[in-house]
């Protein structure tokens, strides 16, 4: 058996109703190096890439819709502490570029 850690900080998210299921999108974390997509998670494909927009096109989430979503991604394996938003804030951008940034410094 693996000894289990949740994560100290907290991970920001939103959760919305994406075509009928929902969808865990991470405003902080960038998907990769380039572009503007950040991190999501869905039981049905896991870990993607999403384009912030899409909750243009999507509703929030209620908290008994997304429950379960965020008790698998606070759970093993992943171990997320999760801070819910209902929205993406300037502050989440900054700290999406900001990391987005760092990781291009690392190539």
């Amino acid at each position: 058996m693996t000894d289990f850690e949740q994560d100290k900080h907290e991970t920001p998210v939103i959760f919305r109703v994406f075509e009928g299921d929902v969808i865990a999108i991470f405003p902080c974390l960038p998907w990769s190096i380039r572009g503007t997509d950040v991190a999501s998670y869905m039981h049905v494909g896991q870990h993607g890439a999403t384009e912030p927009a899409i909750v243009y096109r999507t509703r929030l989430a209620k908290p008994e819709e997304y429950e379960p979503l965020k008790r698998e991604l606070e759970g093993l394996p992943f171990g997320y502490r999760l801070k819910v938003y209902k929205r993406i804030t300037p502050e989440h951008r900054r700290a999406c570029e900001t990391e987005r940034r760092r990781l291009r410094a690392t190539l």
